[in-house]
């Protein structure tokens, strides 16, 4: 049987005493979509309570569901969640956890390293937890979740993940540890 491979295997985790930058493996992504007026109905009772607007997310236990647009949500859970598989029929389903790495920044500075990478406001303010943007990195798209104050994820595609970790990293250069 074939094992997954990691598309930052090669990647070095950056562990700093103000900003640490890991892959965060281990995950479920699935899609899902519907335009039937009890979808989000028959998608709430399979997942939990939704996100109430575009743009943010909902923590329910171990899923984390994305409002990406009308009718569009990512969900993310562990790597046993069988919410796709109790979903199929009732919408469109897209598996993309074999599609998507996870590139987790936490620290002080997250804030600032990301501000040098991509056109989204990320003042505390405005990007507040549960905010979730779609935007690029590097000429590359890629979904960004403010997991806490400053703690954020970042999904991209296997491709082009490794340009992206250099991006962050090389953003994260300002704050290094001086010795």
């Amino acid at each position: 049987m074939l094992e997954r491979r990691s598309a930052l295997a090669s990647a070095k985790p950056y562990v700093g005493s103000t900003l640490k930058i890991a892959e965060r493996p281990g995950f479920t992504l699935t899609q899902v979509a519907g335009l039937s007026p009890d979808f989000e109905t028959k998608l709430s009772t399979v997942v939990g309570p939704l996100p109430e607007t575009v743009a943010r997310a909902q923590v329910n236990d171990a899923r984390t569901l994305f409002r990406l647009g009308p009718g569009q949500f990512w969900i993310v859970g562990p790597e046993t969640d069988d919410a796709a598989a109790k979903l199929q029929g009732q919408c469109a389903v897209t598996p993309l956890n074999s599609s998507r790495v996870r590139v987790s920044l936490e620290g002080a500075p997250a804030r600032e390293a990301l501000s040098r990478l991509m056109p989204v406001d990320l003042h505390p303010s405005v990007f507040t937890p549960g905010g979730v943007a779609l935007t690029g990195i590097h000429h590359t798209p890629v979904t960004v979740h403010c997991a806490a104050e400053n703690a954020f994820d970042i999904y991209v595609m296997r491709t082009f993940a490794v340009t992206v970790w250099e991006a962050i990293t090389d953003a994260a250069r300002l704050f290094a540890d001086r010795s």
